[in-house]
């Protein structure tokens, strides 16, 4: 998102927590004529006459096909739905604790949502003069950075989730090459996703709006130079 381009972009962003804070911090920006905001199971409440809010699901082919097929124009998307925990699914301190159906919904909801909203809007931002693609990652997703073992249905798909946006980018690069592909790594934001894990944390926490703010702060700053990669909240690189 160049801050150096011109034209009132649209916005497409999904997700509850962090996904409306992100809303309402670019539809600050001068440079934003409108956000889509999606939601599932809780629309989202928003002050701004930029946002609209549309009901999807991010597992469903066809309904991220019928809704993007609605959207005349769009300059970026911005991916802020996750899952760590839920339904009788917990993060797994060992692997005696794996279990397949946690894996899947892990699987369905961290990673599939990507693969599905990239299918749906390649033809919108390739129109699109300074578009933009990114998701909202983890940094335990990071195999590089994985030292403390655990978690592995999160870790693993969120390290898919990586890899799929680091093909994106390598496939974009020659078929949209205006376009810039990240993951992102929101900080622990406090939210109904972290708050089991977050009760005893010595980690700073973020509030939805200021980890939107540092994330709106990176996204503007990225070029097509920067496609492929893996950024952090405060603008450093994390290894894949």
């Amino acid at each position: 998102m160049s801050p150096n381009h011109s034209h009132r972009r649209h916005l497409l962003i999904t997700g509850s927590t962090i996904g409306t804070a992100l809303a309402h911090c670019f539809a600050q920006d001068d440079r934003v004529e409108k956000v889509t905001l999606t939601w599932h199971s809780r629309r989202p409440e928003t002050t701004s006459a930029k946002i609209s809010t549309t009901q999807m699901d991010l597992t469903d082919d066809e309904a991220v096909h019928n809704t993007l097929s609605n959207l005349e124009t769009l300059d970026g998307v911005i991916n802020a739905v996750g899952f760590l925990h839920g339904s009788g699914v917990q993060p797994e301190k060992s692997i005696s604790r794996t279990n397949p159906s946690s894996l899947l919904k892990n699987m369905e909801i961290n990673t599939l949502p990507t693969l599905l909203l990239a299918k749906h809007s390649r033809h919108l931002l390739k129109a699109s003069q300074a578009g933009s693609f990114s998701s909202i990652s983890a940094k335990v997703g990071s195999i590089e950075d994985n030292r403390l073992g655990g978690w592995y249905s999160y870790r693993a798909s969120k390290a898919a989730l990586n890899m799929v946006l680091k093909t994106l980018a390598i496939e974009w690069g020659f078929a949209l090459p205006k376009c810039t592909v990240a993951a992102l790594h929101p900080g622990t934001v406090i939210s109904p996703l972290s708050s089991p894990f977050t009760a005893n944390s010595n980690k700073h926490l973020f509030s939805p709006d200021e980890s939107a703010s540092h994330l709106k702060s990176v996204l503007d700053n990225l070029t097509p130079q920067h496609s492929g990669r893996f950024w952090s909240w405060d603008g450093t690189e994390i290894p894949w």
